[in-house]
Formats: C-alpha cells, structure tokens, sequence
C-alpha cells in the first residue's frame, strides 16, 4: 500500500496505490470511486477491503479522494460534481502510469457510482464499470440529505443559496444544483463499457435504471446481494458498514471479467 499526492498544483489530490499480490498481474487497473460525505466516512473500511481482496486476484488498484474532500487539498465548501469528474480521470492517468496499464475499471458507490457511469462514457480506456449501489435520482438523493442535515431548524427549507451541514459536511447551492440533476433513467449515459451493477436491495430504481442503460445498447449485469445497513447512517460508535458478500460479488465478477 502506497500512498501519494498526484494531480496538479492547483488541485492536490491524495491516493494510494496497492500493487497486485498474484503471482501473475492483471493487465487492468481498479480505480475505486467514493460516494459523498457520511457515505465516505461509513464505506472507507469497505473500500479497504474491497483493495485487498483485488489485489489478491492479481488487480492494480488505485483509491483517491477527490478534491475538496479527505486528504485530497481544498476547503471542504468547493466540492464540485466537475471536479469529481476531472478527479476521476486524473486517477485513471495515474494509475496507468505508475501501473504500465492500458486499460481500468471503475467501482463506484452511491454518488461515486453515478459520476463513474458518466467519467466512463467519455474514455475508451474504461472497459468496466461497477455501479454499487448507485444514485439513480439526484432530486430524491438531495431531499434525503436535507432530511438528515443536522443544521437545518425543523420546518425549515433551505433557498437555492444557503449552504447546509448534513452530517458534519457541507451541502453547499453548488454541489446541491449539481446533483439535484442527476436523472440517470431519463438521461443514461451511453459507454461502451461494460457495466456490472452490484446492489443491496431490489429495488424498483436499480431496475429502472437497468432498463434504461440496456436501452442505450450497454453490456449490462445485474447482482443483486441483499446486504443490511444504511450507508448514511450515524451511530455513537461511527461504524463502518462492510457488506462482505457483495464485496466478494464485485470480486468475482471484475475477476471473470478483465484480463
């Protein structure tokens, strides 16, 4: 496990690399995308997990935190869906560099998902992407983080510029704007990418967003491993939330899958 600062000057950003333990390596790379907020703080142990049991199949992998977010430099209060985007790609070129790779996938969780999808069907050099547990709508997802803020006076609703703090980090009008148009059913993204969606529940969203990624004519796996657990949950305790059966289905499937 190797960490490090890449990026730009102007956009510091902080990963670590873990090297392949196989005796024969992959010769794809594994650039793990983190969901938002209390969703980053519950999944990082996940995350870790997740590294090890890739590296143990011969994956690199690459984890990061995007800008503005973790040890990645910038205030807290500039996270931009943009930026992720970008951050995303920085990764990537990373990763192939230090790696010798040509090709990546990308796991993505929740919000990390969905920004995934979209950094996936602009590069050619992206041949999968795991969407777990991915935002489907971004209207739904902002109104539950509104629900959970923990600053906000009950019976108040928020205006279009007022930054809120939602489980310890800020819900700033830009970030929230951002997201707030996500609609993935309505408007899939197209990639040429394959495309593995692992998720913990079967819910009516993940099929709907199935439907609508098959209809833009993507390789499309649908695993569903129910798994308990909230990923915005706070307790006294600060837990992790390591849903081990769905960890090993990613695995298997980028296991099968990539070269």
């Amino acid at each position: 496990m190797n960490p490090q600062f890449f990026g730009t000057a102007e956009r510091s950003l902080y990963g670590v690399y873990h090297p392949p333990r196989a005796r024969v390596a992959k010769r794809t790379g594994v650039v793990c995308c983190y969901p938002f907020g209390q969703e980053y703080m519950r999944s990082h142990r996940a995350f870790r997990q997740l590294a090890s049991l890739l590296t143990r199949a011969g994956f690199h992998v690459f984890r990061f935190d995007y800008s503005a977010t973790g040890d990645s430099a910038g205030a807290s209060d500039a996270v931009s869906l943009a930026h992720w985007r970008e951050d995303i790609g920085a990764a990537i070129e990373e990763l192939k560099a230090m790696a010798d790779v040509e090709q990546v996938a990308l796991v993505g969780l929740r919000l990390g998902a969905t920004t995934a999808l979209d950094v996936a069907a602009t590069r050619e050099d992206v041949t999968h992407v795991v969407l777990w547990d991915p935002i489907v709508n971004g209207s739904r997802y902002v109104a539950d983080l509104l629900t959970a803020a923990d600053e906000v006076p009950a019976g108040h609703v928020p205006t279009a510029n007022e930054t809120v703090g939602v489980m310890g980090f800020p819900l700033t009008p830009l970030f929230r704007q951002q997201v707030q148009h996500i609609d993935v059913v309505t408007a899939p993204p197209s990639t040429r990418a394959r495309v593995v969606m692992v998720v913990s529940a079967d819910l009516p969203e993940f099929s709907a967003l199935g439907q609508a990624l098959m209809r833009t004519g993507a390789a499309l796996t649908t695993r569903i491993v129910p798994s308990p657990g909230n990923w915005g949950e706070v307790d006294d305790n600060g837990s992790a939330l390591i849903p081990v059966a769905l960890i090993q289905t990613i695995v298997q499937d980028l296991t099968t899958e990539c070269q």
